[in-house]
């Protein structure tokens, strides 16, 4: 379990770019309160790793004791695996909309995303090719090449694949959205049109 340390002015303002440059589902307004359920925190992790996530296990929450169970979800299931937990204190704070909760947590998580991908990238591919390579001949048959994808090159492909699927649900979410607030405004035009017409004034 690590508590997230105090951050200078510049580090938080770099927090805020890193991410301003992540498709988000709900629209960025105020990030002590967006932050506050959980579910943007794993759709922040799900960005980079696609796997590590499963967003059905974090529903949308206003009662304390939900944002609760969304955090303890995350530690269990998502940061465990990571090599790490956040500590109830900073927890607690983030539920509680205290101020520079959310961006010190978000550093550390970001700090860790870099080590996991560090940790990643040094894992050993599978040896099929070597295993494949040192297989006894038979005598008398022709020798046949034998050509196989790395794995480490298909799991990249798919993991691009799930990230474009995700942008696109997210795009396709927030379109969905806007056209909510433009029917909004529409209807609000027209009830003040009407209000003008029957005052006289248009």
């Amino acid at each position: 379990v690590i508590e997230a340390p105090p951050l200078e002015e510049d580090e938080m303002q770099r927090i805020y770019e890193w991410i301003d440059d992540i498709p988000l589902s709900r629209p960025k307004r105020n990030i002590t309160r967006d932050f506050a359920d959980g579910c943007m925190m794993a759709e922040v992790v799900k960005h980079h790793y696609p796997k590590l996530v499963e967003l059905h296990n974090y529903p949308q929450a206003h009662s304390i004791q939900q944002k609760l169970n969304n955090w303890n979800t995350l530690n269990v299931k998502v940061f465990r695996k990571m090599g790490f937990q956040i500590a109830r204190t900073d927890i607690d704070k983030i539920i509680n909309c205290e101020p520079e909760a959310v961006e010190k947590v978000l550093h550390l998580v970001q700090d860790k995303l870099e080590e996991f991908k560090e940790r990643k990238s040094d894992e050993p591919s599978p040896p099929q090719a070597d295993r494949l390579q040192g297989l006894a001949k038979p005598k008398g048959q022709p020798q046949v090449e034998v050509r196989i994808q790395p794995n480490n090159a298909i799991r990249e492909k798919e993991q691009v694949i799930n990230e474009l699927r995700e942008t696109i649900e997210i795009m396709e979410s927030k379109i969905a959205k806007l056209e909510q607030l433009v029917k909004l405004k529409d209807s609000k035009i027209q009830i003040l049109t009407n209000k003008l017409t029957a005052a006289g004034l248009s």
